[in-house]
């Protein structure tokens, strides 16, 4: 192998490629420093005088069969005459702490991405930790700090990251899907961090935040921003209605005969899913059951008519009106999961009205949570909650 293809292959600030060592245990790499390149104070710049001098080999790039690769280089331990100090430089293509080249660092963070730790090991022949190790690193130097400018719309929710209710909160920029936080725990305090980061500038560009009807949540919005609207979304609104469907239907199977018994069992997807949904056999099923039952008939209409609204409304005046009549009609039907969703739906109607206004959903950070789920599976549970963030930041970046 000719030299100059030697330094191409093996090319460090301030070293020059000596000798190529190829043994059955892998490549070694011994370089020397070169003399037209003297180490500076990593401080001010200044020109360091020798104090001693050493070696140390770090971690590169498989090489063709051989997974081990190290270079060899000189280590200059120099005094810097400004800050009367000394330091140990290191070529920009090192790691300044760990015994290994960045693009190696980043080849491993690259699979790591897309595989599991175990995986990642044994192809470059180092430890899962290592493995975990390098990417946290590679992620801290090359992410960027969230773009907190110009934030018109925030999706805020809460996600299980660990067993025994270990909830994240979890804030995303609804226009871009932008991750720009996440805090361990699903109280107040963990949104008002997001906030604290804010300038008042910036807290001012938001004009509405979308989430779900639990939680601590609202208290921070009305506290930190009371210019926002509350928006809940049909997702969450229509899990809630479907659940209040299942509860009517659950009570009205407790209370019928055999054959009653046999028709409302197993018939939950029939009255919570949507009509165009539902294949002929589906359809001939739900005619049944609602021919049988006159309040799980009542119930489906009322849901349909939900559907409806959702459907049919252009504007926030338009959906207040239509829903306002919507919980009329639920009160007077009687049937009592449904009242209960029709009150909290009457207490939270500025917010479901909002929608209509902002059109935003929380598809978004939903789907966002599923890959959270994924990944924490993938890798056997995540205990580092930084080192969960900056993976989930880098895919929330890869779809903008």
């Amino acid at each position: 192998m000719r030299s100059l293809n030697i330094k191409a292959l093996f090319k460090l600030s301030g070293c020059v490629v000596e000798k190529l060592l190829v043994e059955e245990v892998g490549v070694q790499v011994k370089m020397r420093a070169d003399a037209r390149c003297k180490p500076s104070c990593p401080e001010c710049g200044s020109t360091l005088v020798e104090h001693r001098k050493g070696q140390i080999a770090v971690y590169d790039l498989p090489l063709a069969d051989h997974t081990a690769v190290w270079l060899t280089l000189p280590a200059i331990q120099g005094r810097c005459p400004q800050c009367r100090c000394f330091a140990t430089p290191r070529p920009p293509e090192i790691h300044p702490l760990r015994d290994a080249t960045w693009r190696l660092m980043r080849r491993v963070a690259a699979w790591a991405s897309v595989c599991p730790a175990s995986t990642v090991a044994a192809m470059f022949d180092i430890s899962e930790s290592t493995v975990r190790r390098y990417e946290l690193d590679v992620l801290h130097a090359d992410l960027p700090e969230p773009l907190l400018d110009g934030i018109e719309i925030l999706l805020v929710d809460e996600k299980a990251v660990r067993k025994g209710h270990g909830y994240v909160t979890l804030v995303l920029n609804g226009r871009t899907g932008e991750l720009l936080h996440m805090a361990e725990g699903k109280k107040k305090e963990s949104l008002e961090a997001f906030f604290d980061k804010l300038t008042e500038a910036q807290r001012q560009s938001i004009r509405a935040v979308c989430i779900d009807r639990n939680g601590a949540y609202r208290s921070v919005l009305a506290e930190r921003l009371p210019h926002a609207e509350v928006v809940h979304d049909r997702f969450h609104l229509v899990a809630n209605l479907n659940a209040a469907i299942d509860q009517v239907r659950r009570g009205e199977w407790r209370k019928a005969k055999d054959e009653g018994k046999r028709v409302i069992k197993g018939c939950r997807y029939l009255l919570t899913a949507g009509s165009e949904r539902l294949d002929d056999d589906g359809r001939r099923r739900l005619v049944e059951l609602t021919r049988l039952n006159e309040r799980l008939s009542a119930a489906y209409v009322l849901k349909e008519d939900f559907r409806w609204i959702y459907a049919s409304c252009r504007s926030a005046r338009e959906a207040t009106r239509k829903l306002t009549r919507w919980i009329g009609s639920v009160m007077a039907s009687g049937i009592e999961p449904l009242k209960a969703f029709a009150r909290g739906l009457s207490r939270d109607l500025p917010a479901a009205a909002a929608f209509f206004k902002h059109r935003v959903t929380s598809g978004p950070i939903e789907a966002f949570n599923n890959q959270v789920a994924r990944l924490i599976h993938r890798s056997c549970g995540i205990a580092n909650l930084d080192y969960l963030f900056l993976k989930m930041r880098a895919q929330s970046l890869q779809r903008i």
